[in-house]
């Protein structure tokens, strides 16, 4: 059986670049091809003193890339389905007067990018309150978390419209 540091360090030597292309060519994307890598070695670092008695150990890294690279794709989905998007901003503003309406458009353009700076949980609990509604008890249930860190994620999103607004001098 190889000491866990060993394995890791020959498994690194040996497929790293390999890793790190198969991961990318899962996500698109090689700096989130490189987490994935790491995310794989991770994984056989946490099986501790049994992972000197993996059989296959290429096969099994990278197994749990394909599956890191399957959890990276899902947790992504989820944060980009809860992003502020910019489209049909323009039907919000003012048509008598293109000026202002050029004005409005570009705050909120602003606003919305201020907002998408946020921690994917402070912008989810945010637009569920703020645009669909929803109360607090019904987000912390929805979002796993406690009534009053669902108010503090709002308090932070609003404070974050807050200093844009003071910095735009806007709104």
């Amino acid at each position: 059986m190889r000491a866990i540091g060993n394995l890791l360090s020959e498994m690194f030597r040996l497929h790293h670049r390999d890793l790190v292309r198969f991961a990318t060519r899962l996500v698109g994307d090689r700096d989130d091809g490189e987490e994935i890598a790491q995310d794989a070695y991770m994984s056989i670092a946490g099986r501790g003193a049994q992972a000197g008695a993996i059989e296959h150990p290429k096969a099994y890294l990278f197994t749990a890339a394909r599956n890191a690279a399957v959890d990276f794709t899902v947790r992504r989905k989820i944060e980009w389905s809860y992003r502020v998007e910019v489209e049909g901003i323009e039907s919000l503003a003012s048509e008598n007067d293109p000026l202002a309406a050029f004005e409005q458009r570009q705050q909120l353009a602003r606003l919305i990018v201020a907002l998408n700076e946020l921690p994917p949980a402070c912008r989810r609990a945010f637009v569920l309150n703020k645009i669909e509604g929803r109360s607090h008890q019904e987000i912390a249930r929805q979002l796993g978390i406690s009534v009053s860190m669902v108010e503090k994620h709002i308090m932070r999103a609003l404070r974050q419209a807050r200093d844009l607004r003071r910095d735009d001098g806007s709104f």
